[in-house]
């Protein structure tokens, strides 16, 4: 991949033009896009090492001035050593139309972060022996219509991605997306996309695999999906602005999403028609940034799984980006230390939640702007001094 980093004549916007080339038509790509950038000079004075905390909250807050007067942030940004939230400040609009400020209490839609919470469900399920990693896809789910490919698919791959499924955005789902409301509507488009590869020989992401979770929730545990997480997620995490939307409901306090149109666009566009008509086990909820530290908490503090099924979701990880992907949760070493969440990015939306495991000092940041990483990027770079602390690279 070649990835050439090019800056607007005019606007001064800084752009990646990634070209891949295609492996088997030598000669042609498979891919060609332009994507936003960060300016690399908004992080040039952060320290290499750790900082005390009030320095980190004022890293925070210059950063967040900068990306809201150049209109690349809007949300809400948090940060916890672990006992306290010591920093908590938002940005921008929640509604454009309407000039809503953001506050911690709006809540964003959090795409893929979604997944977490499916993969603890998953946890919860095993941990009680209603079924195991190794149960097979074919054994829960015998209405799948592809039986020859479920019965080599097992759930320890399904939340590791690495079971070879395709996806299911495809025109066909936006085009209908009003007949996909819960897991099992999603059975028959799922089952009719080409397959990447073999089970266990590699490793594709796939909101595909955790749709398919989302039903083994259902199978085995008698609620439906969405039932099964306000009562053994959300409720146990005490996450009470949390749930998953239709674009049919009316939800209180909840951000409207805007993104731009190409990487130099100057206009806003609401991102109702890229969404959606209700979110799923692989994504598309909407939480605020004091549950997602609630979940950390919880999740940390064997609330939700014990510390035997914690260690197991995040023994044998999958080589994925900088570090691995465990079950459900991305994990990087940091200052020698394991910083784990997930990311969630789509047009008008941009969340993570990073966790310094060790510690349990936790970074949550929600976006209702773009669908470029920068706020993604912003919070993993907080959690990076975060690792720091204890290590003699910082100043109580």
């Amino acid at each position: 991949m070649l990835v050439v980093t090019i800056k607007g004549r005019r606007t001064g916007q800084r752009a990646a033009l990634v070209l891949l080339p295609d492996s088997e038509q030598p000669g042609k790509l498979a891919m060609a896009d332009v994507v936003p950038v960060d300016d690399p000079a908004l992080y040039a004075a952060w320290p290499k090492t750790g900082a005390p905390q009030a320095e980190i909250a004022r890293l925070a807050t210059a950063a967040l001035d900068t990306l809201e007067r150049t209109n690349d942030f809007s949300g809400c940004l948090s940060i916890s050593d672990g006992a306290k939230v010591f920093f908590n400040e938002c940005r921008g609009l929640a509604d454009r139309t309407f000039g809503v400020k953001a506050d911690p209490q709006t809540k964003f839609h959090i795409g893929s972060m979604n997944k977490m919470f499916t993969a603890v469900s998953i946890a919860q399920l095993v941990e009680s022996g209603k079924l195991t990693w190794d149960t097979t896809l074919a054994e829960l789910i015998p209405e799948y219509p592809d039986q020859a490919a479920a019965a080599r698919i097992t759930v320890w791959q399904l939340l590791h991605h690495t079971a070879g499924l395709g996806d299911f955005f495809v025109p066909e789902f936006f085009q209908n997306r009003e007949k996909f409301i819960n897991p099992g509507d999603y059975l028959d488009l799922i089952a009719r996309q080409p397959r990447k590869f073999d089970p266990g020989t590699d490793w594709n992401y796939s909101n595909a695999g955790y749709v398919l979770l989302g039903r083994i929730v259902e199978k085995v545990s008698g609620y439906s999906y969405f039932e099964y997480i306000q009562r053994h997620i959300f409720a146990a995490a005490e996450m009470t602005s949390s749930g998953f939307d239709s674009q049919e409901d009316v939800t209180s306090k909840l951000a409207i999403g805007y993104f731009k149109e190409g990487a130099f666009s100057t206009s806003w566009k609401a991102n109702w028609l890229t969404l959606p008509f209700k979110g799923s086990p692989a994504g598309g909820g909407y939480s605020t940034n004091g549950d997602l530290l609630r979940f950390a908490s919880a999740l940390r503090d064997g609330k939700l799984v014990g510390p035997a099924t914690l260690k197991k979701m995040f023994d044998e990880g999958v080589p994925a980006g900088p570090g691995t992907y465990a079950a459900g949760f991305g994990d990087r070493l940091s200052k020698g230390r394991h910083i784990r969440g997930h990311a969630g990015g789509a047009p008008g939306m941009n969340a993570n939640l990073a966790i310094v495991w060790e510690t349990g000092a936790a970074v949550a940041v929600t976006s209702n702007q773009g669908d470029t990483p920068t706020a993604m990027l912003l919070s993993e770079r907080i959690a990076d001094l975060l690792a720091a602390v204890g290590r003699g690279e910082e100043t109580p």
